[in-house]
Protein backbone atom coordinates (compact mmCIF):
# COMPACT_ATOMS: atom_id res chain seq x y z
CA UNK A 1 0.00 0.00 0.00
CA UNK A 2 1.64 3.33 -0.66
CA UNK A 3 2.25 5.68 2.37
CA UNK A 4 0.15 8.64 0.21
CA UNK A 5 -3.17 6.22 0.74
CA UNK A 6 -6.01 7.79 2.13
CA UNK A 7 -6.72 6.28 5.85
CA UNK A 8 -8.03 2.53 5.27
CA UNK A 9 -11.77 1.66 6.05
CA UNK A 10 -10.19 -0.15 9.01
CA UNK A 11 -9.20 3.18 10.64
CA UNK A 12 -12.35 5.03 9.70
CA UNK A 13 -13.73 2.15 12.16
CA UNK A 14 -12.02 3.00 14.46
CA UNK A 15 -13.44 6.22 14.78
CA UNK A 16 -16.67 5.25 14.33
CA UNK A 17 -16.42 3.19 16.95
CA UNK A 18 -14.94 5.83 19.38
CA UNK A 19 -18.45 7.85 18.25
CA UNK A 20 -20.40 4.85 18.79
CA UNK A 21 -18.84 4.85 22.33
CA UNK A 22 -18.29 8.11 23.35
CA UNK A 23 -22.62 7.98 22.45
CA UNK A 24 -22.89 4.87 24.85
CA UNK A 25 -21.03 6.49 27.94
CA UNK A 26 -22.95 9.81 27.61
CA UNK A 27 -26.23 7.78 28.09
CA UNK A 28 -25.34 4.89 30.34
CA UNK A 29 -22.69 6.57 32.52
CA UNK A 30 -22.27 10.43 34.38
CA UNK A 31 -20.27 13.13 33.76
CA UNK A 32 -19.31 12.05 29.86
CA UNK A 33 -21.02 14.60 28.76
CA UNK A 34 -18.94 17.65 30.35
CA UNK A 35 -16.30 19.60 28.94
CA UNK A 36 -14.33 18.96 32.03
CA UNK A 37 -14.35 15.41 31.25
CA UNK A 38 -13.60 15.24 27.68
CA UNK A 39 -10.48 17.39 28.52
CA UNK A 40 -9.39 14.95 30.92
CA UNK A 41 -10.20 11.94 28.44
CA UNK A 42 -8.02 13.53 25.98
CA UNK A 43 -5.36 14.77 28.37
CA UNK A 44 -4.80 10.88 29.49
CA UNK A 45 -5.06 9.81 25.89
CA UNK A 46 -1.79 11.95 24.97
CA UNK A 47 0.51 9.97 27.14
CA UNK A 48 -0.63 6.85 25.41
CA UNK A 49 -0.77 8.37 21.84
CA UNK A 50 2.36 9.85 22.29
CA UNK A 51 4.00 6.03 22.70
CA UNK A 52 1.46 4.47 19.92
CA UNK A 53 2.55 6.80 17.14
CA UNK A 54 6.17 5.41 17.46
CA UNK A 55 5.25 2.04 17.79
CA UNK A 56 3.10 2.80 14.49
CA UNK A 57 6.25 3.84 12.70
CA UNK A 58 7.74 0.34 14.19
CA UNK A 59 4.43 -1.85 13.25
CA UNK A 60 4.83 -0.47 9.84
CA UNK A 61 7.91 -1.74 8.38
CA UNK A 62 7.06 -5.28 9.95
CA UNK A 63 8.49 -4.47 13.35
CA UNK A 64 7.15 -4.11 16.69
CA UNK A 65 9.11 -2.77 20.03
CA UNK A 66 8.50 -4.39 23.15
CA UNK A 67 10.64 -1.86 25.32
CA UNK A 68 8.56 1.18 25.28
CA UNK A 69 7.43 0.66 28.77
CA UNK A 70 11.22 0.47 30.02
CA UNK A 71 11.68 3.24 27.97
CA UNK A 72 8.74 5.36 29.30
CA UNK A 73 10.12 4.20 32.56
CA UNK A 74 13.81 5.03 31.97
CA UNK A 75 12.97 8.24 31.31
CA UNK A 76 10.93 9.66 34.10
CA UNK A 77 13.38 7.71 36.30
CA UNK A 78 16.74 9.54 34.83
CA UNK A 79 14.55 12.76 34.66
CA UNK A 80 13.52 12.87 38.22
CA UNK A 81 17.16 11.49 39.28
CA UNK A 82 18.81 14.93 37.59
CA UNK A 83 16.01 17.14 38.41
CA UNK A 84 15.98 16.64 42.07
CA UNK A 85 19.91 16.27 42.42
CA UNK A 86 22.13 18.96 41.11
CA UNK A 87 21.16 19.31 37.47
CA UNK A 88 18.70 20.88 35.90
CA UNK A 89 15.29 20.50 34.53
CA UNK A 90 16.56 21.19 31.15
CA UNK A 91 19.44 19.25 31.34
CA UNK A 92 17.37 16.29 32.94
CA UNK A 93 15.06 16.36 30.47
CA UNK A 94 17.99 16.06 27.72
CA UNK A 95 19.63 13.40 29.16
CA UNK A 96 16.29 11.10 29.65
CA UNK A 97 15.97 11.82 25.91
CA UNK A 98 19.21 10.80 24.96
CA UNK A 99 19.05 7.86 27.13
CA UNK A 100 15.85 6.95 25.19
CA UNK A 101 17.34 7.25 21.61
CA UNK A 102 20.26 5.62 22.59
CA UNK A 103 17.52 2.42 23.49
CA UNK A 104 16.03 2.41 20.15
CA UNK A 105 19.56 2.84 18.07
CA UNK A 106 20.43 -0.31 20.03
CA UNK A 107 17.04 -2.08 19.46
CA UNK A 108 18.00 -1.16 15.44
CA UNK A 109 21.29 -2.58 15.55
CA UNK A 110 20.49 -5.79 17.05
CA UNK A 111 17.27 -6.26 14.35
CA UNK A 112 19.27 -4.58 11.64
CA UNK A 113 22.79 -6.00 11.93
CA UNK A 114 22.91 -8.75 14.47
CA UNK A 115 19.37 -10.20 12.80
CA UNK A 116 18.04 -10.75 16.21
CA UNK A 117 13.77 -10.73 15.43
CA UNK A 118 12.60 -7.54 16.26
CA UNK A 119 9.49 -9.06 19.43
CA UNK A 120 13.53 -11.21 20.80
CA UNK A 121 15.51 -8.32 20.44
CA UNK A 122 13.06 -5.30 22.46
CA UNK A 123 12.04 -7.64 24.26
CA UNK A 124 15.50 -8.79 25.78
CA UNK A 125 16.01 -4.78 26.07
CA UNK A 126 12.78 -4.41 27.83
CA UNK A 127 14.14 -6.38 30.03
CA UNK A 128 17.64 -5.32 30.61
CA UNK A 129 15.82 -1.74 31.26
CA UNK A 130 14.12 -3.03 34.36
CA UNK A 131 16.88 -4.64 35.55
CA UNK A 132 19.26 -1.52 35.39
CA UNK A 133 16.41 0.49 36.67
CA UNK A 134 16.05 -1.40 40.01
CA UNK A 135 19.58 -1.43 40.66
CA UNK A 136 19.76 2.58 39.67
CA UNK A 137 16.36 3.22 41.98
CA UNK A 138 17.05 0.46 44.75
CA UNK A 139 13.04 0.05 43.72
CA UNK A 140 12.50 3.39 45.10
CA UNK A 141 10.11 5.61 43.59
CA UNK A 142 12.00 9.48 42.73
CA UNK A 143 9.79 12.74 42.47
CA UNK A 144 10.08 15.84 41.13
CA UNK A 145 8.69 18.82 39.89
CA UNK A 146 10.08 20.58 36.59
CA UNK A 147 8.18 23.43 35.99
CA UNK A 148 8.35 22.30 31.92
CA UNK A 149 7.17 18.89 32.08
CA UNK A 150 4.31 20.41 34.28
CA UNK A 151 2.97 22.65 32.22
CA UNK A 152 2.88 20.34 29.10
CA UNK A 153 0.91 17.50 31.17
CA UNK A 154 -1.36 20.13 33.31
CA UNK A 155 -1.30 23.14 31.59
CA UNK A 156 -4.14 24.88 29.08
CA UNK A 157 -3.24 26.57 25.88
CA UNK A 158 -6.70 28.18 24.95
CA UNK A 159 -8.77 25.86 27.02
CA UNK A 160 -7.00 23.21 25.42
CA UNK A 161 -4.73 20.52 27.62
CA UNK A 162 -1.10 21.18 26.33
CA UNK A 163 -0.50 17.21 26.59
CA UNK A 164 -3.00 16.70 23.59
CA UNK A 165 -1.58 19.78 21.84
CA UNK A 166 1.80 17.78 21.92
CA UNK A 167 0.07 14.68 20.98
CA UNK A 168 -1.22 16.40 17.61
CA UNK A 169 2.34 18.52 17.14
CA UNK A 170 3.79 14.54 17.62
CA UNK A 171 1.57 13.29 15.05
CA UNK A 172 1.81 15.97 12.59
CA UNK A 173 5.50 15.43 12.41
CA UNK A 174 5.24 11.24 12.35
CA UNK A 175 2.58 11.68 9.75
CA UNK A 176 4.67 13.81 7.22
CA UNK A 177 7.52 11.29 8.20
CA UNK A 178 5.40 8.33 7.75
CA UNK A 179 2.98 9.05 4.81
CA UNK A 180 5.02 11.97 3.17
CA UNK A 181 9.00 11.76 2.84
CA UNK A 182 11.08 9.28 1.33
CA UNK A 183 11.69 7.28 4.67
CA UNK A 184 7.96 6.63 5.54
CA UNK A 185 7.56 4.95 1.35
CA UNK A 186 10.86 3.43 2.77
CA UNK A 187 9.03 1.63 5.42
CA UNK A 188 5.75 0.42 3.62
CA UNK A 189 8.31 -1.18 1.38
CA UNK A 190 10.04 -3.19 4.26
CA UNK A 191 6.50 -3.95 6.05
CA UNK A 192 5.53 -5.44 2.43
CA UNK A 193 8.33 -7.85 1.94
CA UNK A 194 12.25 -7.05 3.13
CA UNK A 195 13.51 -9.61 0.45
CA UNK A 196 11.83 -7.30 -2.07
CA UNK A 197 12.49 -4.16 -0.83
CA UNK A 198 15.96 -4.85 -0.20
CA UNK A 199 16.16 -6.04 -3.63
CA UNK A 200 14.87 -2.34 -4.89
CA UNK A 201 17.53 -0.47 -3.11
CA UNK A 202 15.70 0.16 0.33
CA UNK A 203 18.01 1.71 2.63
CA UNK A 204 17.17 -0.67 5.20
CA UNK A 205 19.64 0.40 7.98
CA UNK A 206 18.87 4.29 8.35
CA UNK A 207 15.23 3.47 7.80
CA UNK A 208 15.30 0.87 10.98
CA UNK A 209 17.60 3.39 12.74
CA UNK A 210 15.04 6.00 11.89
CA UNK A 211 12.05 3.93 12.80
CA UNK A 212 13.28 2.61 15.94
CA UNK A 213 15.11 5.25 17.13
CA UNK A 214 11.90 8.01 16.77
CA UNK A 215 9.53 5.15 18.45
CA UNK A 216 11.88 5.17 21.49
CA UNK A 217 12.63 8.94 21.58
CA UNK A 218 8.65 9.28 21.71
CA UNK A 219 8.11 6.40 24.81
CA UNK A 220 10.72 9.32 26.41
CA UNK A 221 8.35 11.74 25.49
CA UNK A 222 5.71 10.45 27.05
CA UNK A 223 7.80 9.17 30.19
CA UNK A 224 8.76 12.89 31.03
CA UNK A 225 4.86 14.09 30.01
CA UNK A 226 4.02 11.18 32.82
CA UNK A 227 6.43 12.70 34.93
CA UNK A 228 4.93 15.89 34.92
CA UNK A 229 1.46 15.00 35.31
CA UNK A 230 2.11 12.84 38.70
CA UNK A 231 5.21 14.32 40.13
CA UNK A 232 6.85 10.89 40.55
CA UNK A 233 8.37 8.27 38.79
CA UNK A 234 8.47 4.60 39.13
CA UNK A 235 9.87 1.41 37.40
CA UNK A 236 6.40 0.53 37.02
CA UNK A 237 4.68 3.16 35.15
CA UNK A 238 5.14 2.14 31.70
CA UNK A 239 3.93 -1.52 31.94
CA UNK A 240 0.02 -0.40 31.02
CA UNK A 241 1.50 1.41 27.11
CA UNK A 242 3.36 -1.55 26.26
CA UNK A 243 0.20 -3.44 24.95
CA UNK A 244 -1.80 -1.12 24.58
CA UNK A 245 0.29 1.39 22.45
CA UNK A 246 0.50 -1.83 20.13
CA UNK A 247 -3.86 -2.32 20.38
CA UNK A 248 -4.13 1.07 19.04
CA UNK A 249 -2.16 0.32 16.29
CA UNK A 250 -3.85 -2.72 15.23
CA UNK A 251 -6.89 -1.09 16.37
CA UNK A 252 -6.42 2.03 14.49
CA UNK A 253 -6.37 -0.23 11.07
CA UNK A 254 -2.55 -1.23 10.72
CA UNK A 255 -1.70 -4.26 9.41
CA UNK A 256 0.51 -5.94 12.50
CA UNK A 257 2.46 -7.47 9.85
CA UNK A 258 3.18 -4.02 8.18
CA UNK A 259 3.06 -2.71 4.87
CA UNK A 260 -0.52 -1.45 5.47
CA UNK A 261 -2.29 1.19 7.14
CA UNK A 262 -2.46 4.67 8.45
CA UNK A 263 -0.96 6.89 11.55
CA UNK A 264 -4.56 8.71 11.64
CA UNK A 265 -6.30 5.36 12.41
CA UNK A 266 -3.84 5.21 15.34
CA UNK A 267 -5.46 8.14 16.89
CA UNK A 268 -8.63 6.93 16.59
CA UNK A 269 -7.34 3.74 18.50
CA UNK A 270 -5.46 5.19 21.42
CA UNK A 271 -9.00 7.32 22.06
CA UNK A 272 -10.93 4.73 22.04
CA UNK A 273 -9.26 2.58 24.14
CA UNK A 274 -8.75 5.41 26.37
CA UNK A 275 -12.21 6.12 26.42
CA UNK A 276 -13.14 2.60 27.19
CA UNK A 277 -11.17 2.17 30.10
CA UNK A 278 -12.81 5.65 31.76
CA UNK A 279 -16.28 3.36 30.63
CA UNK A 280 -15.28 0.84 32.31
CA UNK A 281 -13.78 2.71 35.50
CA UNK A 282 -16.89 4.73 35.84
CA UNK A 283 -18.91 1.73 36.39
CA UNK A 284 -16.23 0.57 39.65
CA UNK A 285 -15.32 -2.53 38.00
CA UNK A 286 -12.33 -3.97 39.36
CA UNK A 287 -9.17 -3.63 38.07
CA UNK A 288 -9.15 -7.35 36.73
CA UNK A 289 -12.56 -7.44 35.39
CA UNK A 290 -11.41 -4.63 33.48
CA UNK A 291 -8.80 -5.92 32.04
CA UNK A 292 -10.50 -8.63 31.09
CA UNK A 293 -13.89 -6.61 29.44
CA UNK A 294 -11.17 -4.43 27.82
CA UNK A 295 -9.52 -7.53 26.38
CA UNK A 296 -12.64 -9.18 25.29
CA UNK A 297 -13.60 -5.72 23.04
CA UNK A 298 -10.75 -5.55 21.90
CA UNK A 299 -10.72 -9.10 20.41
CA UNK A 300 -14.17 -8.40 19.48
CA UNK A 301 -13.25 -4.99 17.54
CA UNK A 302 -10.29 -7.37 15.83
CA UNK A 303 -12.71 -10.14 14.75
CA UNK A 304 -14.85 -7.52 13.22
CA UNK A 305 -12.10 -5.90 11.61
CA UNK A 306 -11.13 -9.09 9.94
CA UNK A 307 -14.64 -9.97 8.52
CA UNK A 308 -14.34 -5.95 7.20
CA UNK A 309 -11.12 -6.73 5.62
CA UNK A 310 -12.63 -10.27 3.53
CA UNK A 311 -15.37 -8.43 2.66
Amino acid sequence: MSSLALPSSRATWAFGVLAVTWIAAILFADGFDSVSNFRYLVQTASFLGIVAVGQTLVVMMSGIDLSVSGVVALSAVVCAKFASGTGGGTTAVLVALLLSALVGAVNAAGVVWLRVPPMVMTLATGTILAGALLVYTDGSPSSARVPLLDTLANGRLLGIPWAFVLWLAVTAAAFWLLHLSRTGRYAFALGAGEGAARASGVPVVSTAFTAYVSCAVLAGVAGLVLLGFTGTSSLTMGNPYQLLSIASVVLGGTSILGGRGHLLGTVGGALLLTLLTALLTSWNLSEGVRQVVLGVLIIGLLLVYARERRT
